[in-house]
């Protein structure tokens, strides 16, 4: 048996300590952007939990519920939120989500959707489980764009406008896998009506239920 960390857990321990540190402005700002003041939020693909703790945090009637397939990424997540009860995290496929129809008033992915072997099926599952009227905001990284320097924590001058647009090319998409993956959004249940503008330095789409 090795002793040695397993993968899942050395990318959740580096994004622990680099992304989830110096995206902080830039996971405030999306949660204001979401909008969520009374309610369910879910999250999907938490990772270590940022935006669910931001949108919950000083809101009272928000109850936010992250998910993700990563154990290891959920310990992170828990350690996070701290003694926020109106903050829960759960490993789960977002293409298999265990919540009745109509439960959630929002809904968001942040950087994750670069990551889903099925986008159709996640695209019908959060349909399915937000109220009429329900948004679902998807957000990805684009390589191309400028570094707002308000949207990143920055020491000593890092990480470097180079290393974070190197990080988006390395985790993100291009125009044509963003060009594709809103294809499938407008085939889902959400389309054809997709809202596809720009949010900071990510593409976002807005599908309403």
């Amino acid at each position: 048996m090795s002793l040695l960390p397993d993968r899942a857990a050395l990318t959740a321990l580096a994004y622990q300590l680099g992304p989830s540190r110096y995206y902080q402005p830039a996971y405030r700002f999306i949660a204001a952007d979401v909008g969520t003041e009374r309610g369910s939020f879910l999250d999907v693909g938490t990772g270590t939990g940022w935006l669910a703790i931001h949108v919950a945090s000083g809101r009272r009637e928000v109850d936010a519920v992250g998910i993700d397939t990563s154990e290891a990424m959920l310990r992170y997540a828990e350690a996070n939120k701290r003694d926020r009860l109106n903050v829960t995290f759960r490993k789960m496929d977002a293409t298999n989500i265990i919540y009745p129809e109509r439960t959630f008033e929002s809904a968001a992915a942040v950087q994750s959707a670069h990551h889903w072997g099925d986008p159709a099926a996640i695209f019908a599952e959060v349909y399915r489980v937000l109220v009429e009227g329900g948004r679902f905001y998807v957000y990805e990284a684009d390589p191309e764009a400028e570094v707002p320097a308000d949207w990143i924590v920055r020491k000593a001058g890092l990480p470097t406008d180079a290393f974070v647009r190197g990080q988006w090319a390395k985790f993100g998409m291009d125009a044509g896998r963003w060009a594709q993956l809103r294809a499938v959004a407008e085939a889902s249940p959400f389309g054809p009506d997709i809202e596809d503008e720009r949010h900071g330095f990510y593409r976002r789409l807005v599908c309403t239920k």
